[in-house]
Order: C-alpha cells, then sequence, then structure tokens
C-alpha cells in the first residue's frame, strides 16, 4: 500500500505527528524514484536522510508524548523495531549498489511503506488514543 495515497487516513490526530509521517512518506518514495533511475550516489543520500529523519521523529513524538503524560516505554520500544526493520531493507539495498529490479524495487518500496503505515496504524494506536483525549488550539490569541 503506497504510503502518499494513504496518509489522510492515516492521521494520530495530531498535525505534528501527521506531518513527520508525510515526511517520511515523500522520502521513500524518494528512495523508489532513485533506485529507478539507479543513481547510487543520491540513493544513498536519499536513505541516510531517510534514517536522519526517522531519529528525527522519535524525538518529535517522544516530546509531544511526555507534553500529554503519555507513558512512552513501550512505544520505544516499536521506534527501535521500526528502524531495524527499515535497516534492514535500506542495507540489503546498498549491498547491491541500488541496483535491482522493477519488482525488487516495488518489494523494497512496499516493505518501507508497509512498515511505517504498521507503525501508525497498529504501534500508534495507544498514543492516538491519549492525543484524541486533547484539544489542540493553533490558532494565536
Amino acid at each position: 500500500m503506497p504510503f502518499l495515497t494513504n496518509y489522510r487516513s492515516l492521521s494520530v490526530g495530531n498535525r505534528i505527528i501527521d506531518s513527520e509521517h508525510q515526511k517520511l512518506g515523500i522520502i521513500i518514495n524518494d528512495i523508489a524514484q532513485l533506485m529507478l533511475v539507479n543513481h547510487v550516489v543520491a540513493l544513498s543520500v536519499a536513505i541516510k536522510i531517510l534514517n536522519d529523519r526517522l531519529r528525527d521523529y522519535f524525538v518529535v513524538e517522544e516530546n509531544i508524548a511526555q507534553a500529554v503524560n503519555f507513558d512512552f516505554t513501550q512505544h520505544r520500544l516499536a521506534h527501535r523495531i521500526l528502524l531495524n526493520n527499515f535497516h534492514v531493507i535500506t542495507n540489503k539495498l546498498m549491498s547491491q549498489d541500488g541496483k535491482c529490479s522493477n519488482l525488487e524495487r516495488k518489494n523494497y518500496t512496499d516493505a518501507l511503506n508497509g512498515f511505517l503505515i504498521q507503525h501508525i496504524q497498529q504501534d500508534s494506536k495507544p498514543l492516538k488514543m491519549v492525543l484524541d483525549t486533547h484539544i489542540y488550539d493553533f490558532k494565536p490569541n
């Protein structure tokens, strides 16, 4: 399931977290395009950016969770698993110097998207339940 075509239905109820998820989806899409054109240098940069953005997202999400008094212990473990799953895929891709068939490219992209979507829909469900109990007003006074 492509993340970018479904991201609106994947809201956790917080615009900042949802925006971080969307940014990750965009980078995954960029990686798919770079595999298509077989640009290994740009691909390795995009993978580094994905890993950096993922870590940034973890910090943002944890800060928001702390602000709403959400016990982040279990979710931190889910972040570690997501990062490890992304590393398995991106390491495999880079071990091939980014060269892959269309089927492999689709499988890598689907796996990255799938792990992100699973994280949002399953792992983030307890956080979403807590976020749903808070009213957010981003309008200036």
